[in-house]
């Protein structure tokens, strides 16, 4: 065998690196588990979360200047774009000197050689499951795939860099696909009688959504099966304040009976 076969069978038997990249919460990178520094800000972090969440097509030089710098002229915006670049992939070789982000003809992607496992990749994929079982009526395991997916959500897309405008319409879609699927653990723990924890997860989705009328009905009648209805009274006042504050609208007939009841001291 020769020098050139040595060197090929070896690097074909080394195993593909691992790119793991957090976009949800606080940004992080690690390659083989070592975490890339020197990041310098968000437009960097911001540029690579883009180039990883659009692999499909690999976005072109022309759609990454119009998506971060639409208000330049061509030759800023490609400055700036070569400046980004630089910098991303500065950031990079703080973990290894193999190029990460590649050029093809005019598309910029990630190198098909490195293994990518991406935070909202996951959330998507456990949610997909979670629903599925969700669907067949298997509540326990619709319940653990709920669970890691609200594990893997450790905050909205790019939380650390609020002022990118790219984000924007990603970032409510995976807050919104949050909230529901906190939504449907808060439902199904309250089918299996554990009121408290489905107490407590309807709280978070109140918080994230305050007009979720049937969420609030949820929580009071949880409190109320705890022996707690003085807090189920309480809940009935923050959901109209919510309503009325954001919609303009009372609470339905449904909720407002339900408040009557829970003052009667009826079982609910």
């Amino acid at each position: 065998m020769d020098d050139h076969a040595r060197i090929s069978l070896l690097t074909a038997e080394k195993p593909c690196s691992l790119l793991a990249v957090h976009v949800l919460g606080p940004f992080l990178v690690t390659l083989d588990g070592v975490p890339a520094g020197l990041w310098h800000g968000g437009r960097n972090e911001s540029l690579f979360a883009y180039l990883l969440t659009h692999r499909n097509p690999w976005p072109s030089r022309e759609t990454l200047m119009h998506a971060f710098w639409p208000d330049s002229t061509p030759e800023a915006a490609r400055n700036s774009l070569n400046v980004a670049l630089h910098g991303l992939r500065r950031a990079l070789r703080t973990v290894t000197d193999r190029p990460i982000i590649v050029l093809r003809g005019n598309r910029y992607g990630l190198d098909p050689a490195v293994r990518l496992w991406l935070d909202v990749d996951e959330f998507d994929r456990h949610l997909r499951q979670a629903r599925r079982f969700h669907l067949a009526g298997e509540s326990d395991a619709a319940v653990r795939e709920y669970e890691v997916a609200d594990g893997l959500y450790r905050g909205d897309l790019l939380a650390e860099s609020p002022y990118e405008e790219w984000p924007l319409l990603p970032r409510e879609q995976w807050r919104l696909a949050h909230i529901d699927a906190l939504d449907h653990l808060s439902s199904l723990s309250f089918a299996a009688g554990r009121y408290a924890a489905a107490a407590g997860l309807s709280a978070r989705v109140v918080e994230g959504d305050p007009c979720r009328e049937a969420t609030h009905r949820r929580l009071m009648v949880c409190h109320s099966r705890q022996g707690q209805p003085h807090l189920a009274l309480i809940q009935h006042r923050v959901c109209a304040a919510a309503l009325w504050r954001d919609l303009g609208v009372e609470p339905s007939p449904e909720t407002q009976d339900l408040y009557q009841r829970i003052r009667r001291h009826e079982p609910v």
